[in-house]
């Protein structure tokens, strides 16, 4: 049986401390038709060299000065041509096995495929889990519901569909092109396996910039809703979703867990941090 090719991208700049454990996490999964793409942004730090390094087991890499992230994930993909596609940013790593089990779930009955994630610190140690549920559409639309973006899979067909994305984002740029793929009717599916681990550190995107994270959310949710999440009808789609997955984490096996992160998540009422287990809502 042949396996689909998938394509991973990732972009890169300035984390040499960071990327070889990428890199390594990628190449390291033993999956035969893999086409993984690198596209630095110019490092200056001994990231080159880390690439240099393992340009053997890459179909394509290059240095040069580029928009930020969400073009070169942009100039990967349009070098793409895997079935099914993915990026995984220079700091975070793909849990083992995961690109089998892209490659055997992501069928005939979805377009998008999520596992779950590790969340980890500077170190690389784990300091919590997100784990997933089935999709809620209004529920993510309206912020009660989520994707971590290095656990994600999705069908080359959609992606081109909807145009891709948006180098004009600057941080929001995976959530506005979930938030396209549910425009376009996209089918989503939940296998209960963690794929990948997402490093939260001081000089990460996600750490640095909530400002601009909020502004692009906003953005995105007043073209995509007709009603303002902080309506009434916005808080109903919410608090149903995360009712939902109370559930939905009930029925797999995941109430000892869900109770577990009660502190967490009552510390995320104080918290001024936009990812990791102790995130406030945005």
């Amino acid at each position: 049986m042949t396996t689909p090719r998938i394509t991973v991208v990732t972009p890169s700049f300035n984390q040499a401390q960071f990327i070889e454990e990428t890199i390594e996490s990628v190449i390291g999964q033993g999956y035969p038709n893999l086409e993984y793409i690198v596209i630095d942004g110019g490092s200056t730090d001994g990231s080159v060299d880390v690439i240099r390094k393992y340009e053997k087991h890459l179909t394509f890499w290059i240095t040069e000065k580029d928009g930020g992230a969400a073009d070169a994930i942009c100039k990967g993909f349009i070098r793409s041509t895997g079935t099914i596609l993915a990026y995984l940013n220079s700091d975070d790593v793909y849990a083992p096995g995961c690109l089998h089990a892209a490659a055997d779930e992501l069928d005939e009955s979805c377009d998008v495929l999520y596992g779950d994630t590790y969340w980890t610190d500077v170190q690389g140690d784990v300091i919590g889990q997100r784990r997933q549920t089935p999709f809620n559409q209004m529920g993510y639309l309206c912020g009660g519901f989520d994707l971590q973006q290095p656990s994600v899979f999705w069908k080359r067909d959609l992606y081109l569909s909807v145009g891709g994305i948006n180098p004009e984002f600057r941080f929001a740029f995976d959530t506005d092109l979930f938030f396209r793929f549910v425009a376009a009717g996209a089918r989503f599916k939940h296998t209960k396996q963690f794929f990948s681990s997402y490093r939260i550190h001081p000089e990460s995107k996600s750490s640095k910039q909530s400002t601009i994270c909020e502004t692009e959310l906003a953005r995105l949710r007043t073209e995509h809703l007709k009603f303002s999440i902080n309506s009434i009808r916005g808080k109903w789609f919410r608090n149903r979703a995360r009712m939902q997955r109370a559930f939905s984490y009930l029925l797999q096996g995941d109430g000892m867990w869900l109770l577990s992160r009660i502190p967490d998540r009552l510390a995320s009422r104080r918290s001024q941090v936009t990812v990791g287990p102790k995130a406030r809502w945005m």
